[in-house]
C-alpha cells in the first residue's frame, strides 16, 4: 500500500497540496480497509415561503387529525419537487414542524437554522449547520454561500452562527467562493470565467497519485477529479459564451461586481458546493437564496419584485400569478440541486457512493408562506445519511386548514399546527442523531414547552 506521506513528497507545497491531501486520505484508508464515510448535510434555504401545495403529494388533504406517514412510492410528488423523483425511495416530505415565537415573516434570519425566537437579525445561538460542523476535520468545517443577484457586498452574515455573537459569513459571490477553496492552487477569477481547467494547475501532481495507484483507489481518483472539471465547465451563459471566444477576446477577467442574474448564481453555487463536498474541502454546505430576507432577485426566471410576487401579484410578463413564479423559482433549485446529487451519486465511496451518506435538507426561511408566522414549517430530505434517516415517505403532523386571503382575489389554504406539534428544533436534533452527535434536544434551553417537542423525531430516525 502506498501511503499518503508518500504520496505527499512529490506533490509540490502551494498548489496541489490542498487539493489533493483530503482526497490522497480517502485514497489511502480505501486502501488499507480502514475508510469511515463521513455524513454530510447540505442545507438550503429559500426565501418567500415554501407553499403547501409545493410540498404535499399530489391529491393527498393538507388536514390530519393525527401523525400521518404515507409511502412515497404510490404518490404523485408537486411540480416543485419532481426533479427530486430519482430518489424518492430516499426522500422524506415533512409537513405540519412548526417555528416556536420565530415570526418568520420575510424570512427567519439566523432563527432558521437555529429554531430560537428573537434572532432574525441577530445570532442568538449555534445553527444546526454549525452544530453538525463542529470538530470537523475538513478544511472548511462549514461552507455557506448564498444566492443574491445584485448583491453588493461579497459576503452576508445572515444564516449560520457557532453560537450567540458569532455569525458565519456566507459567500455572496461566486467567482470569489471559488477563488476561496481553490485558489491555494493556482485559481484566480480570471480562471472561473475562462472556464480553464483547474486540473492545469496540479497536473504534474496528479500524474505522480495516477501511476502510484489502480484499480478502486484511481477509480476514486477519477471520479474526484471528472467532479473538479464540471465544476470549472458548468451550464449556463458563461459557458456559451467561453465556447464561442467571447470571453477570451472580450471579458478574459471577471468584473469585481460581476452582473449575473439569480439563476446563473444558483447553478454556479450549487456546482462550487459539489466540488468542495467531492474533493473533500467540506462535508457541510449550507446554501441560502435570497439571504434570509426577500435580499434578492429572480432575474433569469421574472423581472417582477420578489415582494409582489410573494403577495401573489400577477406578473406582467409571464401572466402568472406570483404563487405560480414561486413554484418555478423552487423547482429551478431543485433542478440545480438535483445536478450536485447525480454528482455525488457518481462518486464512488465505500461499497457505494458519496450520495449514500448525504442528506439535502430543503426549506423556506419563511416557512410556509411570505407573511408566515411559523404555524407550519415545510421541509423535504433527500437522502437517508447511510441508512440512518427513514426515506420515501410523506410525514405530517397534524394539521388545520387556514383559508388565506393574500394579495390577489381567491383563497388558498395553508396549514396551521397546534402547539403540541413538534418544533424545527425536533427535526434539527434528528438530524444531529443520524449524523453520530446525538443530543437529547437542539436549542431548548430557556423555554416552557415539552422537550419531546423538541427532542428527536422517530418518525424519521431508521
Amino acid at each position: 500500500m502506498i501511503h499518503r506521506r508518500t504520496l505527499l513528497k512529490g506533490i509540490s507545497a502551494g498548489t496541489g497540496g490542498l487539493l489533493l491531501a483530503p482526497l490522497l486520505q480517502k485514497i489511502e484508508a480505501h486502501a488499507a480497509g480502514t475508510d469511515a464515510t463521513p455524513k454530510r448535510i447540505i442545507f438550503v434555504l429559500f426565501d418567500n415561503g415554501f407553499h403547501e401545495e409545493g410540498a404535499q403529494p399530489v391529491g393527498v388533504p393538507l388536514a390530519t387529525d393525527k401523525v400521518k406517514q404515507l409511502p412515497l412510492k404510490d404518490l404523485t410528488l408537486p411540480f416543485d419537487l419532481e426533479p427530486f423523483a430519482p430518489w424518492r425511495e430516499r426522500m422524506t416530505i415533512i409537513q405540519g414542524l412548526r417555528g416556536f415565537h420565530l415570526s418568520p415573516s420575510h424570512g427567519a434570519g439566523f432563527g432558521a437554522l437555529s429554531g430560537l425566537p428573537f434572532s432574525k437579525d441577530q445570532a442568538k445561538g449555534e445553527s444546526i449547520d454549525a452544530a453538525v460542523a463542529k470538530n470537523a476535520t475538513t478544511v472548511f468545517p462549514l461552507l455557506v454561500l448564498g444566492i443574491a443577484a445584485g448583491q453588493s457586498s461579497a459576503t452576508a452574515f445572515v444564516s449560520s452562527a457557532w453560537g450567540g455573537g458569532r455569525p458565519i459569513a456566507a459567500q455572496c459571490r461566486p467567482e470569489i467562493a471559488y477563488e476561496t477553496l481553490f485558489g491555494s492552487v493556482g485559481a484566480k477569477r480570471n480562471t472561473f470565467a475562462n472556464r480553464k481547467n483547474l486540473l492545469d494547475f496540479v497536473k504534474g501532481d496528479l500524474n505522480l497519485v495516477r501511476s502510484q495507484i489502480a484499480g478502486p483507489e484511481r477509480e476514486l481518483l477519477d471520479s474526484h477529479l471528472d467532479s473538479l472539471e464540471t465544476m470549472t465547465k458548468r451550464q449556463g451563459e458563461l459557458s456559451r459564451r467561453y465556447e464561442a471566444g467571447e470571453l477570451t477576446r472580450h471579458a478574459p477577467m471577471l468584473p469585481d461586481k460581476p452582473a449575473l442574474k439569480m439563476t446563473e448564481i444558483a447553478a454556479a453555487q450549487c456546482d462550487i458546493a459539489a466540488a468542495a463536498l467531492i474533493s473533500g474541502l467540506t462535508n457541510v454546505v449550507t446554501i441560502t437564496s435570497g439571504l434570509c430576507g426577500l435580499k434578492t432577485t429572480y432575474t433569469g426566471l421574472t423581472n417582477s419584485g420578489v415582494h409582489l410576487i410573494g403577495h401573489g401579484t400577477t406578473d406582467p410578463e409571464l401572466m402568472l400569478t406570483g404563487y405560480q413564479v414561486l413554484s418555478r423559482y423552487r423547482r429551478y433549485l431543485a433542478e440545480q440541486l438535483a445536478r450536485l446529487l447525480d454528482k455525488l451519486q457518481a462518486t464512488p465511496e465505500g461499497r457505494g457512493t458519496m450520495l449514500d451518506n448525504t442528506v439535502l435538507v430543503f426549506t423556506s426561511d419563511s416557512a410556509n408562506w411570505q407573511h408566515s408566522g411559523g404555524e407550519n414549517w415545510p421541509f423535504v430530505l433527500v437522502g437517508d445519511l447511510g441508512g440512518r434517516l427513514k426515506g420515501g415517505q410523506f410525514v405530517s403532523y397534524p394539521l388545520t386548514n387556514r383559508p388565506l386571503q393574500f394579495g390577489v382575489p381567491g383563497q388558498r389554504d395553508t396549514g396551521l399546527a397546534p402547539r403540541s406539534n413538534p418544533t424545527i428544533n425536533a427535526l434539527y436534533c434528528t438530524l444531529l442523531h443520524a449524523a453520530g452527535k446525538p443530543r437529547d434536544t437542539f436549542n431548548h434551553d430557556g423555554t416552557k414547552e415539552p422537550a419531546a417537542q423538541y427532542g428527536p423525531l422517530s418518525e424519521l430516525l431508521a
